[in-house]
């Protein structure tokens, strides 16, 4: 019998407003460009029949208004999780690793984290040591599907096959 494999779907934040110096970086909310960046996105995945079974997602208000801005666009469980605001790699591991189990998760979080998770996971990348576009790899709204093994209780470098990777611009 074949081993079941899972999805995971990292989904950058949408862009946040800088206009308010005063706010506290976790309150910091949408711009009106992310706005409608969110819900392309979720019209999207709505479209392409990729919607997660469940969604892990950050607590800061720009990841709460991404989250519902996408699922505008469609029903889904959501489990917001204090750890993934501005989560480092090990911290976004173990996150998956206590992860309900779902056959297709959805992590809504933030850079550098998901940029990180990103390089661990795609297999592809293994072989690179410095990525020349680090800082545009993974801009807002932007989403990479992987391919996991079925246990992501002990991912390694290069477990993830990575299917594809969308950004709002090309949609």
């Amino acid at each position: 019998m074949a081993t079941k494999l899972r999805e995971l779907m990292l989904l950058r934040h949408s862009k946040s407003e800088w206009k308010n110096s005063e706010l506290a970086d976790i309150d910091r909310p949408l711009s009106d460009r992310g706005k409608k960046n969110a819900s392309k996105m979720g019209r999207w995945l709505k479209e392409n029949a990729l919607i997660p079974d469940l969604i892990l997602v950050s607590p800061a208000k720009r990841a709460q208004q991404t989250l519902r801005r996408i699922c505008s666009e469609f029903s889904v469980n959501s489990i917001t999780v204090d750890a993934l605001y501005l989560a480092d790699l090990n911290t976004l591991l173990k996150v998956l690793s206590e992860a309900p189990s779902a056959e297709r998760i959805m992590l809504i979080g933030h850079n550098p984290g998901l940029e990180m998770l990103f390089a661990f996971l795609n297999h592809e990348d293994s072989q690179h040591t410095e990525n020349s576009d680090r800082v545009t790899l993974f801009p807002t709204t932007s989403l990479a599907h992987f391919i996991l093994p079925q246990s992501w209780h002990t991912l390694e470098k290069g477990d993830g096959k990575l299917i594809q990777f969308i950004r709002p611009k090309d949609i």
